[in-house]
């Protein structure tokens, strides 16, 4: 029930999200995404995130880059004694 979107990811990794650079170079580690052109330092897989979100939202990012929603699941207690879970007893999930 949900609409998704297909975009190709090609350079997503190796495009600097702040600048705009295309460089092999920049994904210097697995998890490190540093650009020679302006310095950005990141996690390599946020930066892919956030090119991959500009190809479908068509803005540049903004400082949180929030779209204003948050998954938070559903939490419910187990009743050990009658062996049911209990939806009227929602818990907060807190991280």
């Amino acid at each position: 029930g949900i609409l998704v979107d297909r975009v190709d990811e090609e350079n997503t990794s190796k495009t600097c999200s702040c600048c705009g650079q295309i460089r092999d170079a920049n994904r210097v580690e697995r998890g490190l995404y540093v650009c020679n052109s302006c310095a950005t330092t990141m996690n390599a897989d946020v930066n892919g995130a956030v090119n991959i979100r500009r190809k479908i939202t068509q803005t540049p990012p903004t400082g949180d880059m929030s779209n204003g929603c948050l998954a938070q699941p559903g939490v419910y207690l187990f009743d050990t004694t009658t062996g049911a879970f209990h939806p009227q007893e929602q818990a907060d999930c807190k991280p």
